[in-house]
C-alpha cells in the first residue's frame, strides 16, 4: 500500500492511496489491507455505489427505514464505510446495520459473498458524478492536493485515473450480479428517481429491507432527507459538510461541461458501454 501521484497534462497532481493495483483516497486510515477479512451477519445490508452517486443520502434514508423512525443518524456514514473499517470498530455498532462502499462488486469483504448479503446499488448520471468528484477533488485538498482544471481533470477521469478508478469498469462490475448465477440480491436505485419521487422509491427500498414502515413514516423520511434539511441536520455529525453534501441536484453539469466536453464525453460513454448488459437508462442532457 502506497501514496502514489496521478499526474494531468498539464502536471497537476491527485494524490491517492495505491493498493494491489487500484486507487483510493489517501486518507489517514490504516485498515485498508485488510477489510475483504471483515465480519458480517445475515442482518447486515452493503449500500454500493461509484464516488458522489449519493452514497450520504441513501445511507442516511436506509438506515431510518431500519431504525423504523425519521431522526438524523448520530454519526457519519464513514464509520459504517467497508474499506476503511475494522473489526474494533464494526464491533461498536449493534444492529440493524447499512454498510456502504465504493469498491467493485468483487472487492466486497469474502463474507458479503458466503452470506448472501443484501446490497443496494445506487446509480448517478456520469456527468454529474464527474462535475461532483471533481468538486471533490479540489475542496479536499488536505487529502487530494489536487489544483488542476476541470477540462485536464476530465480526461483522468475518462481514463480512470482517479480514486476507485474508472466510473465504466465499476458499473460493468455489477453485470455479473444482475446476469449470472451471483447469489446476493441487489436492489437497484437510480438518484434521478430519487429525486423525483423520493416516497415511491424509498416505499420499494424498504421493500427490500424486509421492512413495513406506515406511508406516514416513509413521508417524515422524505422529508427529513430532503437535501438541504438531511445538509443542516448532519453538522454536528459530519465534518466537510459543505463539500459532502454540495448540491445535490440533477443535471448541474451542464454548468461546468462545455457543448464539447459533453459531445466527447457522450461518444466515449457509448463505445465504452456498448457491450454492457446492465443498462441504466439516464436522460444524458437533463
Amino acid at each position: 500500500m502506497t501514496t502514489v501521484k496521478l499526474t494531468d497534462k498539464s502536471g497537476c497532481s491527485l494524490t491517492v492511496i495505491e493498493l494491489d493495483g487500484k486507487f483510493y483516497p489517501a486518507f489517514p486510515v490504516d485498515n485498508l489491507k485488510n477489510y475483504r477479512t471483515l465480519p458480517l451477519t445475515d442482518d447486515d445490508v452493503i449500500l454500493c455505489a461509484y464516488p458522489k452517486s449519493g452514497t450520504h443520502w441513501l445511507w442516511e434514508v436506509a438506515m431510518m427505514l431500519r431504525q423504523g423512525k425519521a431522526e438524523t443518524i448520530p454519526f457519519k456514514k464513514s464509520l459504517q464505510m467497508v474499506e476503511f473499517n475494522s473489526i474494533a470498530n464494526m464491533a461498536e455498532y449493534p444492529p440493524p446495520r447499512v454498510f456502504n462502499t465504493h469498491v467493485l462488486y468483487e472487492d466486497l469483504p469474502s463474507e458479503a459473498h458466503a452470506r448472501r448479503s443484501r446490497l443496494v446499488l445506487v446509480y448517478r448520471n456520469p456527468k454529474d458524478v464527474a462535475v461532483s468528484l471533481y468538486n471533490h477533488h479540489r475542496k479536499l485538498s488536505q487529502y487530494y492536493e489536487y489544483e488542476g482544471t476541470f477540462a485536464d481533470w476530465l480526461e483522468m477521469f475518462l481514463d480512470g485515473r482517479v480514486d476507485y478508478g474508472s466510473w465504466f469498469d465499476y458499473v460493468k462490475s455489477w453485470e455479473k450480479v444482475f446476469y449470472s448465477d451471483a447469489p446476493n440480491p441487489v436492489h437497484l436505485i437510480k438518484y434521478e428517481d430519487m429525486k423525483e419521487n423520493p416516497v415511491s422509491e424509498i416505499k420499494r427500498l424498504a421493500e427490500f429491507l424486509g421492512v413495513t414502515p406506515d406511508p406516514e413514516l416513509i413521508k417524515k423520511i422524505a422529508d427529513k432527507c430532503e437535501f438541504s434539511k438531511m445538509a443542516e441536520d448532519k453538522k454536528p455529525h459530519q465534518e466537510h459538510t459543505e463539500i459532502m453534501f454540495r448540491k445535490g441536484v440533477v443535471g448541474d453539469w451542464k454548468n461546468t461541461f462545455t457543448v464539447a466536453q459533453s459531445e466527447a464525453f457522450d461518444a466515449i460513454l457509448k463505445e465504452r458501454m456498448k457491450d454492457c448488459k446492465l443498462k441504466l437508462q439516464v436522460r444524458y442532457t437533463l
